[in-house]
């Protein structure tokens, strides 16, 4: 398989994972999140806290998964039914050969084999239905993961395998398309464009972390992580900071249950921050604002870099009318600004969430 962009950067996806809880007062989250603490010497973003996730694998895109989903009973028009997104498709998500299984397949299998490898945590879906009455996923226990996890982890089996034997179907259909990062340039040895999905849970269930990728795990809320990530206790990295900030404004999980499902085919937007440094901390701009560079791929380095060097973030900010940034005067300390329509129907950054169904 020849990707477009494959000699610049690497294709993954991740899974933020919602599970629901008993709230400790009246105006609590009902839900907390899974993340995890990568290890000292990962070779990429070492010590971050992320959510399950990695890179795009041969396996993902293996010929196996049309016979076994045939065998399932998923019909070909529901598969058909995941690429019917109406707005933004960045590249990671178009399928380059016909003979390929769909990108929008694809991606999901990927960030439910990552999650399974890295924290064997085994979402499935009902045998033969395309789409469910409830948006929210099913995990599978009864099995031993841990042989399982091991055995994929180290390339000894693999996930399609795994499904086979268990009698199972991988939950694609509730896994909700959520957003898409590509690293910024600046990190141009190591690059991922990675696509996010959200899935939800009825109850949190209990995980096992692989123990060469996962240093720690947490399920916790959305402000509960970023308040020690403002504390220094531990360090999020951007992407998900950014989508926790999202998620931080929504305390029912049915609330964001409904709301996703209802952007699932809206599109996402390709979110590759470009870097202004300035006088007392730098400056990410995302698409949309009036310093984001036009048409900009993703590929070329950023001539105006110093540009505003010599200014305070708040002196540039005043000179911009359209604002989509995150100022950081520190790697703990970011500060979002976005004064527009939220891009693709999403949650907003600063809460002003007029997409979010009632309650």
């Amino acid at each position: 398989m020849i990707r477009k962009f494959s000699k610049y950067w690497r294709e993954s996806a991740s899974l933020l994972v919602l599970a629901r809880t008993k709230p400790t007062s009246v105006n609590d989250y009902n839900y907390k999140v899974l993340v995890f603490k990568r290890p000292e010497k990962s070779s990429f973003m070492p010590n971050s806290i992320v959510f399950p996730g990695g890179a795009f694998d041969k396996q993902d895109d293996s010929p196996a998964w049309n016979g076994l989903l045939k065998d399932r009973g998923v019909s070909p028009e529901a598969l058909a039914n995941l690429s019917n997104v109406a707005g933004s498709r960045p590249h990671i998500f178009c399928t380059e050969n016909p003979q390929e299984l769909d990108r929008n397949l694809s991606l999901r299998l990927c960030a439910l084999r990552e999650t399974f490898e890295e924290l064997g945590l085994l979402l499935v879906g009902d045998n033969g239905r395309g789409n469910s009455e409830s948006a929210y996923s099913q995990f599978l226990t009864s099995f031993d993961i841990a042989d399982w996890q091991r055995r994929i982890h180290d390339g000894e089996d693999s996930f399609v395998k795994l499904h086979s034997e268990l009698g199972t179907v991988p939950d694609v259909f509730r896994l909700y398309e959520w957003s898409c990062w590509l690293t910024p340039v600046m990190f141009r040895k190591r690059r991922f464009a990675t696509a996010f999905y959200l899935a939800v849970l009825n109850s949190q269930p209990e995980v096992y972390p692989e123990p060469h990728e996962v240093q720690e795990h947490w399920w916790d809320t959305p402000s509960a992580l970023l308040e020690a990530h403002r504390r220094e206790e531990l360090w999020l990295a951007p992407p998900q900071a950014y989508e926790l900030t999202r998620l931080s404004y929504v305390r029912d999980i049915d609330r964001i249950a409904r709301f996703a499902v209802a952007r699932n085919r809206l599109g996402s937007t390709l979110l590759c921050p470009v870097q202004y440094n300035a006088a007392n901390g730098v400056l990410f701009v995302l698409p949309g604002d009036d310093l984001y560079p036009d048409d900009y791929d993703g590929i070329s380095e950023h001539a105006d870099l110093n540009r505003y060097a010599d200014m305070s973030l708040e002196d540039i900010r005043k000179q911009a009318k359209r604002l989509n940034r995150t100022e950081h005067t520190d790697t703990h300390h970011q500060t979002y600004f976005l004064n527009l329509t939220s891009l693709d129907g999403h949650l907003h950054v600063k809460g002003n969430n007029q997409h979010l169904p009632e309650l």
